[in-house]
């Protein structure tokens, strides 16, 4: 497996991120490393952020093909102009295209909602504009939501889409040994 998001080759400290079992302990590093970053070279935000968005490129392509949480396959991170899309992959209930948005938090008792996260919709708009013009329909899975906290507010409209918390995450990764040292054996080879 190959990662493709830059993140991997961006961090310097990619080895320590990863040396646990636990998702709150690598992302409770990402958050360390990310207050330690120049905000002239790397803003701090988009370093944790990137940082979320590259640990779930892994995690989507680890779960590949999932039929009970993610719903996805063949998942790439988007690297041509973000319409609110972070990544795409095939859903697994139709065989087309699935929509990805990744939204880090580093308070993981904090909830999305429209006041503190700008754009958290954009992933929908993005999706409703693709169908408009292909053969393609939401199903309630091809649209996810994957956060580093609660999820969406219970009030907010994107609470119908796909949303993968950090408790559902974590429940998959941690302790998982064949996960963490399956991505250590990536980062060894790929960014030696």
């Amino acid at each position: 497996m190959k990662l493709t998001h830059t993140f991997g080759y961006d961090c310097e400290e990619i080895d320590s991120l990863i040396s646990e079992n636990t998702l709150d302990k690598f992302l409770r590093k990402l958050v360390a490393e990310g207050k330690k970053q120049d905000p002239d070279f790397y803003d701090p935000l988009d370093y944790m952020g990137h940082g979320f968005e590259w640990f779930v490129e892994y995690f989507l392509k680890f779960y590949n093909g999932d039929h009970i949480l993610t719903y996805t396959a063949d998942y790439e991170p988007n690297f041509d102009v973000d319409n609110g899309s972070d990544g795409f992959g095939i859903c697994t209930l139709d065989g087309k295209k699935t929509f990805v948005q990744v939204k880090f938090k580093a308070d993981p008792t904090c909830y999305l909602s429209g006041q503190n996260t700008p754009n958290l919709s954009n992933v929908t708009a993005n999706a409703n504009q693709y169908q408009m013009s292909n053969d393609w329909k939401m199903n309630g899975k091809n649209v996810i939501l994957i956060t580093s906290c609660k999820g969406v507010h219970p009030k907010h409209p994107m609470r119908h889409v796909n949303v993968i918390n950090r408790k559902l995450i974590a429940r998959r990764v941690d302790n998982n040994v064949v996960f963490w040292d399956n991505l250590r054996s990536i980062v060894e080879e790929q960014y030696a």
